[in-house]
């Protein structure tokens, strides 16, 4: 029985140390080189979409962070079959009511049925595929932001 506790358990054991680059993601932080260097931020990768566009400001009173692979979380949908075309902007952060507003304006929408914010998910729901414009609409007014979840 004292041969049974004393055996090594080299399966529980992790055989390497993990990369950097896993760790920062376990723990969802940056490097500290890349703030401490204007170099290093320059050298990360950023999308084609937002190569152009401006730094997002602060003065709104919602983001909408990037998904992990750097792009916008906006989908289309279709539902019945294909006839009820449906575009949804998640992770909204903030006030979805002032972000629902501001896009009603942008896509020049007075109706509130063709924007609804589902109040269960925090998504808001977009009659009619709409992708471009809603991209449009963030890179426009700044209302997204580069590294996840940022305090307001």
């Amino acid at each position: 029985m004292a041969s049974l506790y004393q055996t090594p358990l080299a399966f529980l054991r992790p055989r390497a140390v993990p990369r950097p680059s896993t760790i920062a993601r376990f723990l969802g932080t940056t490097r500290a080189t890349s703030s401490s260097s204007p170099s290093a931020s320059a050298s990360t990768p950023i999308s084609t979409h937002l190569a152009k566009s401006p730094v997002p400001s602060n003065s709104k009173p919602y983001r909408v962070p990037l998904t992990p692979s750097d792009c916008f979380p906006v989908y289309q949908l279709k539902q019945r079959g294909g006839n009820k075309l449906l575009t949804r902007v998640k992770n909204i952060q903030g006030d979805i009511a002032a972000f629902k507003t501001d896009l009603q304006k942008s896509l020049a929408v007075a109706d509130d049925k063709e924007v609804v914010i589902n109040q269960l998910t925090g998504h808001i729901v977009i009659k009619g595929h709409r992708k471009k414009e809603v991209t449009a609409f963030l890179v426009e007014h700044g209302a997204w932001c580069k590294e996840g979840y940022e305090l307001l």
